[in-house]
């Protein structure tokens, strides 16, 4: 009981001052925390050792504590940032075994009068989810924490990195990386909840076991007035995948998901998430958001890299990883359903749209929390909303399942819903409603970010 208390108490301690330092970020970190890209924040000539929480919490690693050296150095021309961090994760109350260390060392150089050319290292041994694109860091970890709900799933991943960038913009930038990395499937672990700590978490599905090498070229389009609360302005994420893999262990997949698993497996994948913000009055948006990825060309995806839609991060008025009665549409499945349900589709499309009004806004007293000082904000806000998307598998047409690859299926098969929330600024409230299924009954959630 004592070590359960004490491993909590370093819980709360870490990850309630991570949700502040997350709030502005868009992309998802791998739980190393100091991925090549948060090196780049804070005060550009800051060196010493450092003690932080991966940003994340999960039924696989609990909470990852990264500790280490961090060197920064700016001078008139290059900009240097390298750490060697170490990873200790909490599930199994900070066991020390091979399933709980990690390790991230990086460098990453910026040069240039205006620092638009990059050059980045890394060599880690992480854990990352599959399906971090659907919803974002701080919220995962803190739905896992206190909720008991896990809304992602995860797969090891060691390895290393050669990328090179060039910023076209403000927050715009293209980048071309090389990895070699294997992959290897992770347990469900021992890991603290607040409420509901003694029910079972869904599994954690199996993937496929291998060591891959992969090319990626990606962009970020970011013409957006303001990062974490954006008016007006595009934010656009696109990115290509070429991959050859050398497999030695399968997850399971339903029967029309995988023709029969190969041990050499070379693939190429896409994925494209554009978001649209519109100011139309002072009070007054209308924001839109499309997604569009999966399968292009060559081998079938592995389980990794299949997707799904269902859930608070995409489709709310489904629940996540359920597995509906007649065609699957949310994870391309069959029944009977295999443990923890898994992502088995080659692509999936999304379409999101909202109308919000402001109703207002209210400062309320300073706040004085440690080294987080300022006025807490209050502007509350009416939201209502649409969303529709369904996965799909590519292959000869056989039902609402598998479509050929140089189609689309018909929007009147895709998944929908409608629903309405409150927000105060710092937190939301929100209903929705199936609309393609009017028997799921209605979903009622809260979110601390915006939903996209």
């Amino acid at each position: 009981m004592i070590r359960r208390t004490r491993a909590t108490a370093l819980v709360l301690s870490l990850v309630l001052p991570s949700i502040a330092e997350a709030q502005s970020r868009d992309s998802v970190v791998a739980d190393s925390g100091v991925s090549i890209r948060s090196l780049w924040s804070g005060s550009p000539d800051q060196t010493g050792l450092t003690i932080t929480s991966g940003k994340r919490y999960n039924r696989v690693t609990g909470l990852p504590v990264v500790f280490g050296p961090i060197y920064r150095d700016s001078g008139d021309h290059v900009t240097t940032r390298i750490a060697a961090m170490g990873i200790w994760r909490s599930a199994n109350n900070f066991r020390w075994d091979s399933e709980n260390i990690g390790h991230v060392a990086s460098a990453g150089f910026r040069f240039g009068h205006e620092r638009k050319l990059g050059f980045d290292l890394q060599t880690y041994d992480f854990v990352d989810g599959t399906q971090s694109w659907q919803m974002g860091e701080p919220e995962t970890g803190l739905a896992a924490f206190f909720l008991h709900r896990d809304y992602d799933d995860y797969y090891g991943r060691h390895g290393g990195s050669i990328a090179g960038s060039l910023g076209v913009g403000a927050r715009s930038r293209v980048q071309m990386e090389l990895r070699n990395e294997r992959w290897a499937s992770r347990e469900v672990r021992d890991v603290f909840t607040i409420f509901r700590n003694g029910e079972p978490w869904r599994d954690n599905p199996r993937v496929d076991d291998g060591v891959v090498h992969l090319g990626l070229l990606s962009a970020v389009v970011d013409t957006r007035n303001d990062a974490s609360s954006p008016l007006y302005g595009w934010l656009i994420n696109a990115e290509y995948e070429n991959a050859r893999g050398e497999f030695d262990s399968f997850g399971p997949t339903s029967l029309a998901a995988r023709v029969g698993p190969s041990s050499v497996v070379h693939y190429g994948r896409f994925f494209l998430d554009l978001r649209r913000y519109n100011r139309i009055s002072p009070s007054d948006q209308v924001n839109l958001r499309f997604v569009l990825g999966g399968w292009m060309h060559g081998d079938e995806l592995p389980l990794q890299r299949r997707m799904s839609v269902g859930g608070v991060g995409t489709i709310p008025g489904f629940d996540f990883r359920r597995r509906l009665a007649g065609d699957d549409k949310a994870q391309c499945g069959e029944f009977p359903v295999l443990p923890g349900n898994p992502a088995q589709c080659e692509r999936v499309a999304l379409l999101q749209i909202e109308y919000s009004t402001r109703l207002g806004e209210r400062a309320l007293e300073p706040i004085n929390f440690g080294r987080y000082r300022g006025r807490l904000v209050l502007r509350p806000t009416i939201i209502a909303f649409a969303d529709a998307g369904r996965g799909w598998l590519v292959g000869p047409r056989t039902g609402n399942t598998q479509y050929p690859s140089g189609s689309v299926p018909s929007f009147s098969t895709f998944m929908t819903d409608v629903g309405v929330g409150f927000d105060v600024g710092s937190a939301a409230l929100y209903v929705a409603k199936a609309v393609s299924l009017t028997k799921e009954p209605a979903n009622v959630f809260l979110r601390i970010r915006r939903r996209f």
